[in-house]
């Protein structure tokens, strides 16, 4: 079931059905996945759109069942859109929500490099000492 078109709609949404249901033999069906949906948020998809998401017969989700989206996996709703949108733009996103990761970025902005060389290795060690990165071979940048 899955696109060839990494980058794609129907890819995105079953790479993040796959990651929420990654410990199960096999996620469940449409129909499950829908309800569920629609249990979470409170907004509504049927299991035929979804499929046809999935399965990219659809390809721009738009309004609630956009948000429905958005909301049940945790991405902002251009996630689905921009066909550019990489993981890693969306845990950089993700991250700057957290007003303290935000702040310490906007009051880098302007240091000299050796400056933001410090403080990065300041986080590298902070994050060593709460054990944030054990196993997940993780390198400094």
């Amino acid at each position: 079931m899955r696109s060839a078109d990494h980058g794609s709609v129907a890819a995105k949404i079953n790479a993040l059905i796959e990651e929420r249901w990654r410990s199960a033999s096999k996620p469940p069906g449409n129909a499950a996945i829908a309800k569920a949906i629609r249990d979470e948020t409170g907004l509504s998809i049927s299991t035929g759109y979804l499929w046809m998401l999935r399965t990219g017969q659809r390809a721009n989700p738009t309004g609630p069942r956009l948000q429905a989206l958005a909301k049940f996996f945790g991405k902002p709703p251009a996630y689905f859109l921009d066909h550019e949108v990489t993981n890693e733009d969306m845990e950089l996103a993700a991250a700057l929500r957290a007003r303290g990761v935000r702040m310490i970025a906007l009051r880098s902005d302007g240091l000299s490099e050796k400056s933001q060389r410090a403080i990065l290795e300041m986080v590298e060690r902070a994050r060593e000492i709460e054990k944030l990165d054990s196993g997940d071979g993780a390198e400094p940048a």
